[in-house]
């Protein structure tokens, strides 16, 4: 009656059982819900008025009422009248706490429950979680640690957190989080008194996921594995463990989830059959996924959830192994079981031919597009202009962008532009990556240090060096950047080409000098270079790579932890093995196997430097694969480098 308007007759139901505190309550709830905050003070009145005993339970639902129509000024005034008429009590407080959370004013529901403590009335665990909820979900100015002072507010108290407090902390977690808050949260985990439940477990499992971190969530797993008070029931629960499994690279135990779901006639919802074709796809087996998807269909119970997303996610899979044949197959199968087809299928399927050299495939790919009125978006452009650049066909490529500029309202992003300076540098087009680069800043396009790395490739395959390094200062200080590993990494690589080592030592030390640390990339094509003109500067780069006591070169030695690189290809430091200067190569071993024992080192290499450690002949001592390398580079340019000594 109250939810159609008619409020007569919801008083003359009211008035046959006046009396009736549940029903009451029950009432004043469905007005709330209803978003009716006056009708709800209207049962209050009509309960009050028929002098049945008033309680907390009614006034907190009132309460209840104003937090849930969002009118806080109402819910302040009547907790007044509450505290006024000595019905205020915890529930009162959490309610009003929750209130002003919401509303993102945290000083005033940390100054509730200051008045909670000097009444009497102690915070129980729905204080502290909504408030823990609060800061996690609003994220407020200095959250984290005030986070972390609620939950040693709580344990102080004597209130231990519980599977809703810790649920609460796992959303804070991501892939930006402090190991610390990782620790601290995995800790109140593991001491909880509650059982974990599944909804506990699954929360678990994904926070592990978000963090990205293959070590934690494979040592989770394993607890869990073990642990055998947990039931798992759910759809969701299922397909939350399947998709961690698979970021854990644990295709048995993807499989093994599955299984125990089918077997157990759990069934499965769209978003678990989703995580299971997307766990056996990244772990590289689409077939299997095909296959899977083909068995669903013949469930007649499941047939109906497979969807778009579940075939994008097979497609990819078959276009990341390039098997164009197969990814030919599931298209015709989507069309033939008239699977709802989307952008982002059209857009897989151009990737395919970009990736697969098959661009002469695009045209009848449009065509089934244009057939279905689906309208290319920024990706679809992006991504036939990509297919383009890569086959070297540079004239469709930017014959794409003027279409998409004449056709469409879509303007070129930093990734279309990116592209075709690609194309630009491998096809030595360097007038037009220049032209690229002026429309790009005048359109507003901000360059990425990637469109940095390109416009370095871009000068040096033109031979000219230090316009490559004028280029880099001058996009970087227009658009405030600082240059990556990427964009450092790349001009040592001009100055190499251009036989120029030196500049490549000085760029290095710029490098280490701007807080940039170096990759396995950096130091392979250094040392490489150092060992043909200058090999106490190999022996001396490698050592600072792999953190072996104080580098003979000045900058090395002064850049300590930051010259480090981890990893360093094996096949680097063998070869420098292989090609140091025996008075080079033999204390770099020793050093190598004292410091360094997880370095792997050829044995063959390893028995030529014992040997001429010995004083034995290292020509004599046969090298099994050591290559054709083995023999040049004894000793040549040794100690005449810049960087040489201190």
């Amino acid at each position: 009656a109250l939810h159609c308007g008619r409020q007569s007759l919801a008083q003359e139901l009211l008035q046959a059982t006046p009396a009736d505190v549940g029903k009451h309550v029950s009432m004043i709830g469905n007005a709330a819900a209803a978003g009716n905050l006056e009708g709800a003070k209207r049962i209050f009145e009509t309960l009050k008025q028929s002098g049945a005993a008033m309680n907390s339970v009614v006034y907190n639902t009132v309460l209840d009422a104003c937090v849930e129509c969002r009118q806080l000024g109402e819910a302040e005034e009547w907790m007044e009248l509450m505290k006024q008429g000595g019905f205020a009590d915890v529930v009162s407080y959490n309610t009003l706490i929750k209130a002003h959370l919401m509303n993102e004013s945290f000083a005033k529901a940390r100054a509730l429950i200051e008045e909670m403590k000097s009444l009497g009335l102690q915070p129980n665990r729905v204080t502290f979680n909504e408030l823990v909820n609060g800061l996690v979900t609003r994220a407020l100015d200095g959250h984290r640690a005030e986070m972390w002072a609620v939950v040693r507010e709580m344990q102080n108290a004597g209130v231990m957190p519980n599977k809703v407090t810790c649920s609460i902390l796992l959303k804070s977690l991501n892939a930006n989080s402090l190991q610390e808050d990782i620790e601290r949260t995995m800790d109140l985990i593991g001491a909880m008194e509650e059982q974990m439940d599944e909804v506990l477990l699954s929360s678990v499992v994904e926070a592990c996921v978000r963090i990205r971190r293959p070590q934690l969530l494979t040592s989770t797993l394993e607890k869990l594995k073990g642990a055998t008070n947990v039931s798992v029931n759910g759809s969701h629960t299922f397909g939350s463990l399947i998709k961690a499994y698979g970021h854990a690279k644990d295709i048995d135990s993807v499989w093994r989830c599955w299984k125990e779901m089918r077997s157990r006639q759990i069934r499965p919802t769209s978003i678990t059959l989703g995580c299971m074709v997307e766990a056996v796809v990244s772990n590289g087996d689409p077939e299997g996924a095909f296959e899977l998807i083909h068995e669903i269909r013949q469930d007649a119970s499941c047939s109906s959830m497979l969807n778009s997303v579940m075939y994008c996610s097979v497609l990819k899979g078959f276009v990341r192994e390039k098997k164009m044949h197969r990814v030919w197959v599931v298209y015709e199968e989507m069309l033939a079981q008239s699977v709802d087809l989307s952008i982002v299928t059209y857009n897989t399927l151009l990737d395919a031919c970009a990736r697969c050299a098959q661009m002469e495939r695009v045209p009848g790919i449009l065509e089934d597009m244009k057939s279905k009125k689906m309208e290319a978006n920024l990706i679809t452009y992006s991504t036939m202009l990509k297919g383009h650049c890569q086959a070297g066909n540079l004239q469709k490529a930017f014959a794409i962008l003027e279409q998409m500029r004449t056709e469409t309202n879509l303007k070129p992003d930093e990734i279309m532009y990116n592209s075709l300076l690609d194309g630009c540098a491998h096809t030595g087009l360097e007038d037009e990556g220049l032209r690229l680069l002026g429309r790009m800043q005048d359109e507003g396009v901000q360059p990425s240090n990637f469109t940095l790395s390109l416009l370095v490739k871009l000068m040096s395959r033109a031979r000219k060096l230090d316009a490559a390094f004028q280029i880099v200062k001058d996009v970087s200080q227009k658009h405030n950047l600082k240059p990556n590993v990427h964009v450092f990494t790349n001009l040592i690589q001009a100055c190499l080409n251009h036989r120029q080592l030196a500049r490549a030592m000085t760029t290095f030390e710029e490098m280490l000098r701007e807080n940039v640390k170096p990759e396995g990339r950096t130091y392979a094509i250094l040392i490489r270079s150092c060992l043909q003109q200058d090999q106490e500067q190999a022996a001396a780069l490698l050592r600072a790579a792999l953190g072996l006591q104080q580098s003979t070169v000045a900058f090395l030695a002064k850049a300590k932890s930051l010259a480090t690189c981890s990893p360093i290809e094996p096949a680097v430091v063998n070869e420098a093995l292989q090609r140091l200067a025996k008075d080079l190569a033999v204390p770099l071993l020793a050093d190598l196997r004292q410091c360094k024992p997880c370095v792997q080192i050829d044995l063959a290499v390893q028995r030529r430097l014992l040997a001429a450690s010995r004083g034995e002949d290292m020509r004599t001592v046969p090298s099994k694969g050591s290559g054709k390398s083995s023999s040049k580079g004894g000793g040549k340019g040794k100690g005449g480098g810049r960087y040489a000594r201190h």
